[in-house]
């Protein structure tokens, strides 16, 4: 088949925002089903005892990991040029986000992602959460925090080489798909046991929806001499730019972005409605509204400092082994961790 003449028919354009679509949609469903959160497991790690939660995270980690790393094999699968990839790897910036995110993440009761899974189910403190999110995060990502966020990214950044993690441990890419597989056997175990069959099912498909948005992104890079970018599914650079492109007629409409938030925010929807979960929720003296406005500040500069958030680096970073992604993924678990022992 042509696909370099079946990518110009369809246009890159709409292409983008069909392949986001798909790829928010199948992780909203999923993470809707399972109850994917980062949060549970910090909750578990915190008492040093794992749940059907921590499991069910772990398993969609393994899965993205795997199946990343079996998909991007040979010419097609080439992300070379993949921001995460192509950025000059900065330590500091994961090391400082990372724990700003962990922190906003456990005072928001889930991270921006589970945010719009909650926000289909009727909580309004998820929508302001929302939007504090992407507000700060564009501030940080093109707005008046610029400066400050390049001081802190170059505070500590590595040379181009440990981009990935394989560049400097002494490990091949080969084995980080034996990591996957065995993460994803143990944790699948584990839910098996426990008859755990929406959790298995829901984190398959969030896995899985990792790394075909890999795959499907660098596909078309591949055939389309890169008119767009390798890349998977982030929440933080998406609500960024979404928002930008709503409030500046100027402003580029990312397509991908946007069909990422919509698409996720459709598929928990979906699954929301079959399951008659709809429950409309509001502030409370327990949850007031200065915690979350402060959580989504924290979690939108955060995720820019880092560059990615629970799902852009802990997920869709991660399954690539890229070195700032891994770092940022451990200082979130951190920052939780800090959060969970003093400020509950």
């Amino acid at each position: 088949m042509d696909y370099e003449q079946l990518i110009t028919d369809v246009g890159i354009q709409p292409l983008q925002l069909y392949l986001g679509l798909a790829m928010g949609l199948a992780f909203g469903i999923g993470a809707t089903l399972s109850q994917f959160c980062l949060r549970r497991l910090v909750l578990d790690l915190s008492v040093l005892k794992f749940g059907g939660a921590s499991y069910t995270w772990l398993f969609g980690l393994g899965i993205a990991i795997m199946f990343t790393q079996l998909l991007l094999q040979g010419d097609t699968g080439d992300i070379s040029e993949a921001q995460v990839i192509t950025a000059q790897t900065s330590l500091s910036g994961p090391i400082i986000g990372g724990l700003m995110f962990g922190f906003g993440m456990m005072l928001s009761r889930g991270c921006a992602s589970r945010q719009i899974i909650q926000l289909a189910s009727g909580n309004l403190r998820a929508l302001l959460t929302l939007a504090t999110f992407a507000i700060s995060a564009q501030l940080a990502y093109g707005g008046q925090l610029v400066p400050l966020r390049q001081s802190v990214q170059d505070l500590w950044r590595l040379n181009q080489p440990s981009s990935q993690l394989h560049e400097w441990l002494p490990f091949s890419q080969s084995s980080y798909l034996l990591i996957g597989l065995v993460i994803t056997v143990i944790c699948a175990a584990v839910l098996i046991k426990g008859r755990a069959w929406s959790q298995l099912l829901g984190a398959a498909i969030v896995g899985l929806a990792v790394a075909l948005g890999w795959y499907a992104t660098s596909f078309v890079a591949y055939h389309s001499f890169n008119a767009m970018l390798p890349q998977s599914i982030t929440f933080s650079a998406s609500a960024a730019q979404s928002l930008i492109s709503v409030i500046s007629l100027d402003a580029p409409f990312i397509r991908l972005g946007a069909g990422l938030l919509i698409g996720c925010l459709v598929g928990a929807v979906v699954v929301t409605l079959v399951r008659r979960d709809f429950n409309l929720q509001s502030f409370t003296p327990q949850f007031p509204m200065g915690r979350y406005i402060l959580a989504g500040t924290l979690m939108g500069v955060g995720s820019v400092f880092a560059s990615g958030c629970s799902v852009g680096a802990g997920l869709s970073g991660t399954a690539v082994m890229a070195t700032s992604s891994v770092v940022t993924l451990i200082f979130i678990i951190l920052g939780g961790l800090i959060s969970a022992r003093y400020s509950s």
